[in-house]
């Protein structure tokens, strides 16, 4: 570590950091070792998905935001969070904090938004499928996807810029994140927590909810769904993504409680482990796929062994095929 962090040590009280670098050393070594996993897992999952037959499915296109999402913030966010522990001094450009903390945000509002879509769509599987084919066609995926990346940037947009509340360097969790200044800061902060979070999250709740009734009322009737493979292969879909919304949920809660009731960072390690926690969430989806999904486990054993398709968006003269319902 640097030797250029004394200054804080000595002008800010209670720097947990000062006297514990083995602390700092661990937190880069598992921000890099997250890194490392997190971007190669999602890459895969992309690749996997563009040099394969499961381009074509709604499901696995929405996947592949999502992996994109994920892949982002492993190979962007933990590499200069990693950097920021082995330096261990203060950030002194305002304006790099709040761009770090803007993009840190937004793609963890993207990943849920991307979640809320899938699970929007797995209802409308399970519900409503006649609304699903309509709502299957390229153009209405390609709007799906755009308003989940834009849609987070209404909340974080606003304080990066200063606006409405603020983004700033924390000495105590050495991190880019809300900055305390005013009630605008603090009505910035309960709405992000509470439309970018908590809405999506019931929202999310609700349709895997709604596809476990459904499934359950139907299970009652005559075998319904176990001699339906294609509905059965939907709930079996539908339950992969119930557990990655779960291991998101688990990940970024704990965090997202923590920033709004410790406010002033008097608990700094709940913090760290919350958003160590958060961090792995992001490299896990991979696994999901592979543990739970034959169709993925396929994918990733040919593109891994190059056994893909040398011309994956062009087929027969045409750009991109329509995508096919799950």
């Amino acid at each position: 570590m640097r030797s250029n962090n004394s200054s804080l040590c000595e002008t800010v009280d209670a720097l947990w950091w000062c006297e514990q670098e083995t602390s700092l050393i661990i937190l880069m070594v598992i921000a890099i070792t997250f890194c490392a996993i997190g971007s190669f897992g999602n890459l895969i999952t992309i690749l996997a998905i563009i040099f394969s037959n499961l381009r074509s499915n709604v499901n696995c296109i929405l996947i592949g935001s999502l992996s994109m999402g994920g892949f982002l913030y492993c190979s962007v966010i933990l590499p200069l969070q990693a950097v920021i522990y082995f330096e261990v001094q203060d950030i002194t450009s305002e304006i790099f904090c709040r761009v770090m903390a803007g993009m840190r945000y937004s793609l963890v509002g993207t990943i849920l938004m991307n979640l809320s879509v899938i699970a929007f769509y797995r209802f409308l599987n399970i519900v409503h499928i006649n609304l699903y084919h309509k709502l299957s066609t390229t153009r209405s995926l390609v709007i799906a996807i755009a308003l989940s990346w834009i849609f987070p940037l209404f909340f974080t947009l606003p304080p990066t810029l200063s606006i409405w509340g603020s983004f700033s360097f924390n000495k105590k969790v050495l991190a880019c994140t809300f900055f305390d200044n005013g009630e605008a800061s603090h009505s910035n902060r309960y709405v992000t927590v509470t439309a970018g979070f908590i809405v999506p999250c019931f929202f999310i709740t609700f349709c895997y909810a709604r596809i476990g009734c459904v499934a359950y009322g139907s299970s009652k009737r005559i075998g319904q769904w176990s001699t339906n493979a294609t509905q059965t292969k939907a709930l079996r879909l539908s339950a992969m993504m119930l557990c990655i919304f779960a291991i998101f949920f688990v990940g970024t809660f704990p965090y997202f409680t923590v920033n709004v009731y410790d406010r002033n960072f008097e608990q700094p390690i709940h913090h760290l482990w919350t958003t160590v926690l958060g961090w792995l969430s992001y490299c896990l989806n991979p696994v999901v796929y592979t543990v739970m999904d034959r169709n993925f486990r396929t994918a990733y054993r040919r593109f891994l062994m190059g056994d893909c398709e040398r011309s994956p968006l062009r087929r027969h003269g045409s750009f991109i095929p329509p995508p096919t319902p799950v």
